[in-house]
């Protein structure tokens, strides 16, 4: 599909509508400020984060701990994540037939081309950790299953973010294209051509976009109806993925497996 729609990038305007938050809506929100990075947040910390009551606070929280969907720490004060929120999000987790599929073959690119190999997809302009080999950490500041990460800012990211619709792209584009290092592509415009490029090519790359010192090259997954529905991506410092020969090898090796895991799923694509 040719990307063909209008682009501004002169000034970009957020129209943003305001929205009425229900009680429901106030404690989605503060489910989702519990993170790997923040596993613990006291009511004061949760009230100034997202602007609300620490009375309205203390007693979503109070109600989330009766529903055991957060924990109090009665040492510290702070709240976290319950066991009962692993068992909901395992739901969706082995729901998804991407990470059934492609598990069997992460340590096999990763055994091949000595980096961390992660699966993520697309979520309304984020992508999601899936599933990520070799687990252990390292020097490297990998992201954990389950995060979430700004698309523009990854090779993953930006693979995912080209092949969806214009629509969604163009939208994608009027947000705030957050700079996490000096080389983060943050012109909507610079943007706009990297993923004209990247659809061109069938894969990305990206040099230090994210984290200095680490750079990655990301492929897509397709499903049984050919579409792009999640990317593999490889990760390593810089210095090994800094030659057109490193990045070739290394393409090489995703291409196989990228395919033996799109085919398994039922794509035609590469028939």
């Amino acid at each position: 599909m040719e990307l063909n729609f209008n682009l501004n990038c002169t000034g970009v305007e957020h129209n943003v509508e305001k929205k009425r938050f229900t009680s429901v809506h106030k404690a989605i929100h503060i489910l989702r400020l519990f993170s790997q990075y923040k596993p613990d947040l006291g009511i004061t910390e949760i009230s100034e984060k997202l602007g609300f009551p620490k009375s309205t606070v203390s007693r979503l929280m109070s109600i989330l701990c009766e529903e055991n969907l957060v924990q109090k720490n009665e040492n510290t004060k702070k709240y976290q994540l319950s066991l009962t929120a692993l068992e909901i999000g395992s739901v969706v987790y082995h729901q998804l037939e991407v990470t059934q599929v492609a598990l069997p073959y992460m340590d096999k690119i990763s055994d091949k081309v000595k980096g961390v190999v992660q699966l993520v997809k697309y979520d309304q302009g984020e992508i999601v950790y899936l599933l990520r080999f070799p687990e252990h950490k390292d020097e490297l500041i990998i992201n954990s299953i389950g995060n979430r990460v700004p698309s523009h800012c990854t090779a993953a990211g930006k693979m995912l973010l080209a092949m969806q619709s214009e629509e969604e792209i163009s939208s994608y584009l009027e947000r705030d294209l957050v700079a996490y290092t000096d080389k983060t592509i943050t012109s909507p415009e610079k943007l706009w051509n990297n993923l004209i490029e990247i659809r061109k090519k069938g894969y990305a790359i990206s040099h230090e976009e994210f984290k200095n010192g680490v750079s990655a090259v990301a492929l897509p997954i397709y499903d049984n109806s050919d579409q792009v529905i999640a990317a593999i991506s490889v990760t390593k410092p810089t210095r090994f993925l800094r030659s057109t020969s490193q990045i070739e090898y290394i393409l090489k090796e995703m291409r196989v497996y990228s395919r033996l895991i799109s085919e398994k799923l039922g794509s035609f694509k590469y028939s």
